[in-house]
C-alpha cells in the first residue's frame, strides 16, 4: 500500500507555515480514506512511519520484522544516534528528526504511525497521524493529560477509517484472554470489586526518586535535540540523564509514575471484561502531594457505576502503586507470596487473580484451586493484526484506541489526584471536569502548550 502522490502535490502549506501553528489542512490525501486504500491494495505493501526508535519503538519494529507486507518508509528521532542505526538497518527509509516535517514532507510516502516516545509527545504526535487519516499505533498510556483524552475521543470519531491499536501487548497473552472470558461468562458469578497494584516509583532504569526536584543541568549531549525532545512543553527542563533517555516516567511534566505507566496493562482486563464506563469519583491518598516528581505509597479509589451485571450499585476499584495489596485475610483469601503488578476481581463466587503475564489463579471458597476450567481462545498477535487489518483484514483487535482512551482515564485520574491528596474529585466525564472542584479543573485538566507543537483539533 505505497501511495505515491508527491509531498507537493499533497499539501501546498509550507514548512515554516506547519511549525508555527502545528496544522496543515490537506487535499490530495483526503481524496482516499484508509479503507478505501485498504480494499484496493490487499496484495500491496503497508508503508509504516516510526516516531521514537528506542526502547518500546525497538520492540515494536522487531514485532512487525516478519511481516510480509510490511515496509518501513521512514524513522523520526531526537537521537541521532538512533537515526544513524536506522540509516545502516534501512538504507531505503528517510529519516528526519523533526515529525512535524515529516507530515508536510512525505505525507504521501507512508500509510500508517507508530508513536514510542515519552508520553507528553503522544497526543501531538497521534492527533497528528488521525488528522491526516493515518492509521495509529499508539504507546500507553494513551495521552499525559485528561484533556487529550476527550482530544482523541473526537478524533477518533471522525476518524472512523483509520484502523487504531494501543500498546498494551500483554493483553493478546493466553492467560489473559483467557482471564477476560472467565469474568465476562461471569463463571466466578457477579463481579463485587477490584484491587490492581503495581511497583515502586524508584531509582532504577526508569524511575528517579518520589518527590525529587530535576537534578543540576548537564551539557545536552551532541546526538541530542533537546528543542525537540522538550517538545509542547513550555517550561525549559535542565537536560540531565534523570529526563533522557529513561526516567522521564518521574516527573510530573513528561510522564506519570507506576500509576500511569502500568495502568494501561493491568485496568484493561476490567473493560474488556465488562465494558465500564467512565469513572465517577477517583480519591488517591499520598503521604504528600506531588511536585516536579510523581508520588509513591499511593492508594487510589476509583468508583464506577454498578447495579445490573455488578453485585453492588458501585463497582470500585482500589488502584496502587508500591505493590500495596489487598488483606487477603479480610478477603478469606489464604496467605499467598504475591508481588507487583497483578490485577485481582472478586466476584460472588470466587475470585480471580491475575499477573501482568498472564498467570491465573483462582480462589473458590477461601481456597485456590488448580482444577478450574479454562476458556479456550483464539491465538492473536498484538501488532500484526494491527496490520493486516490496515491491509484490509477484519481481524479482532484487543485495544483500538476507541477503547484505548477509556482505559487510560482512570490510571490518569488516579495520577493527577494525587496533587491532592485525601481529596475525593467527583469526575463528570460527559463534560471532562470535575463537578466538585475548580482548583483542580485549572490545574490538573489540560496544560497550555508551546507554539508549533500543540495537538491539532481532528474533524
Amino acid at each position: 500500500m505505497n501511495n505515491t502522490v508527491p509531498s507537493a502535490s499533497v499539501s501546498p502549506v509550507t514548512r515554516r507555515t506547519f511549525l508555527r501553528t502545528g496544522a496543515v489542512v490537506t487535499t490530495a490525501i483526503a481524496a482516499l480514506s484508509p479503507i478505501a486504500r485498504a480494499q484496493t491494495n490487499l496484495n500491496s505493501k503497508l508503508r509504516l512511519y516510526q516516531i521514537g526508535v528506542g526502547g518500546m519503538g525497538g520492540a515494536d519494529r522487531g514485532a512487525l520484522k516478519s511481516h510480509p507486507q510490511v515496509e518501513w518508509a521512514g524513522f523520526s528521532d531526537v537521537d541521532q544516534r538512533e537515526l544513524d542505526k536506522m540509516k545502516k538497518d534501512f538504507p531505503k527509509a528517510w529519516t528526519v528528526k523533526d515529525y512535524r516535517e515529516v507530515f508536510v514532507q512525505h505525507i504521501g510516502d507512508f500509510d500508517g504511525v507508530l508513536v514510542a516516545t515519552p508520553d507528553f509527545h503522544h497526543a501531538p504526535m497521534m492527533l497528528t497521524a488521525l488528522q491526516h487519516k493515518k492509521h495509529l499505533y499508539g504507546q500507553k498510556p494513551l495521552v499525559h493529560q485528561l484533556d487529550e483524552l476527550r482530544l482523541m475521543r473526537d478524533a477518533l470519531k471522525a476518524r472512523p477509517g483509520s484502523v487504531t491499536q494501543m500498546g498494551n501487548q500483554r493483553a493478546c497473552n493466553t492467560g489473559r484472554m483467557q482471564a477476560v472470558e472467565i469474568l465476562l461468562k461471569n463463571q466466578l458469578g457477579k463481579p463485587v470489586e477490584a484491587y490492581v497494584w503495581t511497583g515502586s516509583v524508584s531509582r532504577g532504569t526508569y524511575f528517579g526518586d518520589p518527590w525529587s526536584d530535576y537534578t543540576p543541568a548537564k551539557p545536552v549531549p551532541d546526538y541530542l535535540d533537546w528543542n525537540l525532545w522538550r517538545g509542547p512543553l513550555t517550561k525549559e527542563l535542565p537536560y540531565s540523564e534523570d529526563l533522557a533517555p529513561r526516567r522521564w516516567r518521574s516527573c510530573w511534566e513528561t510522564g506519570g509514575g507506576q500509576l500511569a505507566d502500568w495502568g494501561c496493562h493491568l485496568l484493561d482486563l476490567l473493560f474488556f471484561a465488562y465494558d465500564l464506563p467512565s469513572p465517577e469519583a477517583v480519591l488517591t491518598h499520598t503521604p504528600k502531594p506531588s511536585n516536579t516528581s510523581h508520588t509513591s505509597h499511593n492508594q487510589s479509589t476509583i468508583t464506577f457505576a454498578g447495579g445490573g451485571k455488578f453485585a453492588r450499585e458501585k463497582f470500585v476499584v482500589h488502584y496502587n502503586d508500591d505493590a500495596l495489596q489487598p488483606s487477603f485475610a479480610a478477603l478469606n483469601l489464604p496467605p499467598v507470596k504475591v508481588g507487583a503488578n497483578h490485577t485481582m476481581v472478586v466476584c460472588t463466587e470466587g475470585t480471580l487473580l491475575l499477573e501482568a503475564n498472564g498467570k491465573i489463579t483462582i480462589f473458590r471458597q477461601g481456597k485456590a484451586v488448580d482444577n478450574e476450567p479454562l476458556p479456550t481462545v483464539e491465538p492473536r498477535n498484538h501488532w500484526k493484526d494491527w496490520a493486516d487489518n490496515c491491509l484490509g483484514a477484519k481481524k479482532p483487535l484487543w485495544t483500538p484506541l476507541t477503547i484505548g482512551w477509556r482505559i487510560t482515564e482512570p490510571a490518569l485520574l488516579a495520577v493527577k489526584a494525587t496533587r491532592y491528596p485525601g481529596q475525593e474529585l467527583r469526575w463528570d466525564a460527559a463534560n471532562f471536569r470535575f463537578s466538585n472542584h475548580e482548583q483542580a479543573n485549572k490545574e490538573i485538566l489540560a496544560r497550555t502548550y508551546r507554539e508549533g507543537f500543540a495537538p491539532p483539533v481532528v474533524a
